[in-house]
């Protein structure tokens, strides 16, 4: 701390001491809550709060904490709760730990006392196991957590503490939860899936391997199913329409199904009417997207895009068409192919329902009632032609009460705005809530965990109204109670429904299978810290051609949390094109962290190697290109005569989730191009042959063995750990021009290093290490980078790859291959490294 800051630290103590009572406590708060929204930790603030520990405790009055339900400033909270300072912190939910790990400014905590203290606790906890599962933390979707970015985590004692307490809890109550939450707690545990996840915490992964799925499932069937339940004409009704363009509209008390042709317009007494579509063709991409039908005052409305705006008809009067536009309708910012309207939970939830406001003095918390039509099935209770519930405080908690008596617990995970009521199931009563979008839930009563989550493309109506639905089943429903998963049912739909979660059996004891092979796996081994996919795509910066100029650019603050995926990916490369793996991993592989275009250097890694040989490359980018190196000579990328090709292929089909399986290949996914009008584009790694098949077309091919083979990687690896970078020469420079290399110095210079800094934005400062190592100036640097960068990136490539000796010896003895460099200088410029098929 410099002096300056030291005088104005001591100045502000001071007059916090001088201050009355509770004075520090409450400007304290002021701070907090004005931080609650800035990223990073303050140590001017840790030090001014450390110095004044012993003022606030003695005053007695407690740090109030910012209003809301994340948590930021997590050192500071730590320091008050280390010294005992007291502070209040109500309702704390989400713990912001991914900003963090990314700070590694000053001021830095264990977060052992943060982790210990009750007001924090719980969701602290939580926070610590589902950062694992976080792409914000580098986390791979649906895979194992690299080993680095494990031990990233375990290194803060309060995280690792936190993880601890959570995996012991969740692994803990495994054994009595049904299948929906067992599914949950796997998943949250897929991070740790690895030999160095079960070093860590093997012996409560343990209890994971001793788990029976099947019995998950019985557990399921007797807390109930959605399916047990029916409204008869509803489901008529949607047996007519095509079921993958079936689309539901709210607005009570109306509820609209339909598809591209015909739909069907529903109040609470049943069906109210049934409507053809009439809609037009159309041409080009609005043809592509079906009509969309809304409720609007209780009309329904028809609509559809065309190259003119947005045309539609009331249902009710299909001969007049109209510009929605110039009747002043507005859909809620739909647009082609998409709903933007935000949800509303007055339409998804409970619509119709109005709230009284909480008695004073009352336990009474909230109240939800609404009429029913007569005759109506009622299965979330009614008294007097109403049905509803109560949310009541209790000596033991929370209740939610139907309106006819009967109760159940809240858990504390449910979300209490989304209650839809008290289900009356043959054998039993059920919570049931629905989020914002839908999704429903019904909750275990004796492990107040969810029981059965029945997302929003369900063939059942929206829990809504679901108060005209009825048992289809009684006598199978009430069999389910009993907890034996062959249960009989006469109802098809039942049965199918009980067989369906049979299935989820297959799948939960599979991922359990995996976890208990865990001790037989090799170890995992660790790689540079610096090594993660940032420093890469840095490192490779000026050599891609991505099709997005975005992530061309170098990243000037690498961020340690951007992941390994890169060299995950490369990792697992041989086996996955082997076969092995589930489909579920051969999909997260697909969306795994790559560095985008990263197959374009595979034809000249001689350009990767000179950048990570040389001394003016910052070591960050060295130590990471030096294992995107080694990781793919050990995935057998570098040799030319291996049986791999990396190919680019157009097929038809937009929504093609597995090309390699599609079309017959031993093939991986390496990049993503993207799809659109009725076709997709993969970049793949083949083992054998690209075999024939209508529907799919090779666009180019990316020629591998560029420069050396795996053997020469890896001993250009050894030389670099031997004997550290080849020192930068300035005589290099003249010897080129020598070499017939006909350019002027300063860009010779840069071609010499690499062209580190050919793609960088304006604001980008190049390191001062960099220029007092080559002798450039700032400005000469950035012009003649600016003049490299010019170049295609498959020339740069070209150039550095020449310029790279055969040989990796001679890079330390002499220095790049000069005369090579201005041979493919003086060359015509090449056309792309691909070859493309007709």
């Amino acid at each position: 701390m410099t002096a300056a800051n030291e005088e104005r630290l001591g100045l502000i103590e001071r007059r916090l001491r001088a201050s009355g009572k509770g004075e520090p406590a409450g400007r304290l708060a002021r701070l907090l809550t004005a931080r609650s929204h800035v990223p990073g930790r303050s140590a001017v603030l840790l030090e001014l709060v450390g110095r004044l520990a012993d003022r606030l405790r003695a005053d007695g009055v407690p740090v109030i904490g910012p209003a809301g339900l994340t948590v930021s400033d997590l050192d500071l909270w730590d320091l008050l709760a280390a010294e005992a300072v007291p502070f209040e912190f109500t309702g704390a939910r989400f713990i912001q730990l991914t900003n963090w790990f990314d700070d590694d400014g000053p001021g830095r905590r264990t977060l052992l006392a943060f982790a210990a203290h009750p007001a924090f606790r719980d969701a602290f906890r939580r926070a610590c196991l589902d950062e694992l599962s976080s792409h914000t933390f580098g986390a791979e979707r649906e895979s194992p957590l690299h080993p680095n970015l494990l031990a990233r985590a375990l290194s803060v004692p309060g995280v690792a503490a936190g993880l601890e307490a959570e995996v012991d809890a969740v692994t803990a109550r495994a054994a009595a939860v049904p299948a929906a939450e067992l599914r949950t707690i796997l998943r949250r545990l897929q991070p740790l899936r690895s030999s160095a996840g079960y070093a860590a915490f093997g012996r409560y992964l343990d209890r994971v391997s001793r788990l029976d799925a099947a019995t998950s499932v019985v557990r399921t069937l007797r807390c109930g199913l959605p399916a047990e339940l029916v409204w008869p004409e509803y489901d008529t009704a949607v047996a007519e329409l095509d079921q993958q363009r079936v689309r539901v509209e709210r607005q009570w008390p109306l509820l609209a199904v339909h598809d591209a042709g015909t739909a069907f317009v529903f109040d609470p007494s049943g069906l109210l009417a049934r409507y053809e579509l009439r809609v037009s063709d159309r041409e080009g991409l609005f043809g592509r997207f079906p009509a969309r039908c809304t409720l609007h005052d209780g009309r329904l409305l028809v609509s559809w895009h065309t190259d003119a705006g947005e045309r539609g008809y009331w249902a009710d009067s299909p001969g007049a068409e109209f510009l929605l536009d110039a009747d002043g309708i507005d859909l809620g910012g739909f647009m082609v192919g998409s709903v933007t309207r935000p949800p509303d939970p007055a339409e998804h939830v409970i619509p119709g329902g109005r709230f009284e406001p909480v008695p004073d003095g009352g336990t009474l918390l909230r109240r939800w009632r609404r009429a029913l039509p007569p005759g109506a099935p009622a299965p979330f209770g009614a008294v007097d032609g109403e049905t509803g519930w109560d949310l009541v405080q209790v000596p033991d908690g929370l209740v939610v009460r139907s309106v006819d008596g009967r109760q159940v617990p809240l858990p504390s995970e449910a979300w209490p705005p989304g209650i839809a009521g008290v289900l009356r199931l043959p054998g039993g009563d059920r919570l049931v809530t629905a989020d914002a979008f839908g999704t429903v839930t019904l909750w275990d009563p004796q492990t107040a965990t969810p029981g059965f989550v029945l997302d929003k493309r369900s063939s059942l109506p929206p829990v809504g109204w679901w108060d005209q639905m009825r048992s289809r089943d009684p006598v199978g429903s009430a069999a389910l109670r009993t907890g034996t998963s062959g249960a009989p049912a006469a109802d098809p739909v039942l049965r199918a429904a009980v067989e369906e979660a049979a299935e989820d059996a297959v799948e939960l004891a599979a991922a359990i299978a995996r976890f208990r092979a865990l001790p037989q796996e090799p170890a995992s081994s660790t790689v540079s810290p610096h090594a993660h996919n940032d420093n890469v795509r840095n490192g490779l910066a000026g050599l891609l051609a991505p099709w997005n100029p975005y992530t061309v650019r170098r990243r000037p603050n690498a961020r340690p949390s951007s992941g390994y995926g890169m060299l995950s990916y490369l990792a697992v490369l041989p086996a996955a094109l082997a076969g092995a793996g589930t489909p579920a991993e051969r999909h997260a592989r697909r969306w795994s962290g790559k560095v985008p275009g990263w197959t374009q250097v595979l034809s000249g890694l001689g350009a990767v190697a000179l950048r990570a040989g040389l001394s003016t490359t910052p070591e960050p980018e060295r130590e990471a290109l030096v294992a995107f190196l080694t990781a793919v000579a050990d995935a057998g990328l570098a040799d030319s005569g291996a049986d791999l090709t990396v190919v680019t292929v157009v097929a038809k089909g937009e929504h093609i989730a597995d090309p390699a399986a599609e079309f017959g290949m031993a093939a991986e996914f390496a990049d993503g191009i993207g799809s659109g009008l009725g076709l997709s584009c993969h970049r793949m790694v083949v083992a054998g042959p690209v075999l024939p098949h209508d529907r799919l077309r090779v666009v180019e091919r990316v020629p591998l063995g560029g420069w050396g083979d795996a053997a020469t990687i890896r001993r250009f690896v050894a030389l670099l750990t031997a004997r550290g970078p080849a020192r930068w020469r300035p005589e290099w420079v003249p010897a080129a021009v020598a070499a017939g290399l006909n350019l002027p110095p300063d860009t010779i210079t840069t071609l010499l290093t690499g062209a580190l800094y050919v793609t960088v934005n304006d604001d980008y400062v190049v390191p001062s290490e960099h220029l007092s190592a080559t002798g450039l100036s700032a400005d000469a640097e950035r012009t003649a980078a600016r003049q490299v960068g010019a170049l295609p990136p498959e020339r740069l490539l070209q150039l550095l790859n020449a310029a790279m000796p055969h040989e990796p010896a001679v890079l330390w003895e002499s220095g790049p291959d000069l005369a090579s460099l201005a041979s493919a200088w003086r060359s015509a410029p090449p056309d792309p490294p691909y070859e493309f098929a007709p």
